[in-house]
């Protein structure tokens, strides 16, 4: 199953990088939006509408995510909301996680 899903990522995974810390690490992985029924995409907070949508991340195993990680994917950042391995039987198949926009801009500002 390990190499099944390796020749997946390979073949139809999606270029992504990962910034962990100072590092900079290439991966493929699947990324795509998770739509819910009757949820708006953007919600009004403090400062003005904020983005409310996320992104389905699976990754390879050896690639693990932290919450202080961040992904680029298709010239967009996503911050790491939730993220763990996911197991058939000991052996880790693949990373989960759930991406969330991130917006640099303001980041810079801050």
């Amino acid at each position: 199953m390990e190499r099944e899903w390796s020749a997946l990522l390979a073949r139809y995974g999606q270029e992504t990088v990962l910034h962990q810390g100072e590092r900079e690490i290439r991966a493929r992985a699947f990324l795509q939006p998770i739509r819910e029924t009757g949820r708006e995409q953007q919600v009004p907070g403090p400062l003005g509408l904020r983005r409310e949508d996320r992104f389905l991340y699976l990754g390879a195993p050896d690639q693990p995510l932290a919450l202080s990680d961040w992904v680029e994917w298709q010239g967009n950042a996503y911050t790491v909301q939730s993220t763990h391995p996911v197991y058939l039987g000991r052996t880790a198949l693949y990373t989960w996680a759930v991406l969330r926009p991130r917006d640099l801009k303001q980041e810079e500002t801050v």
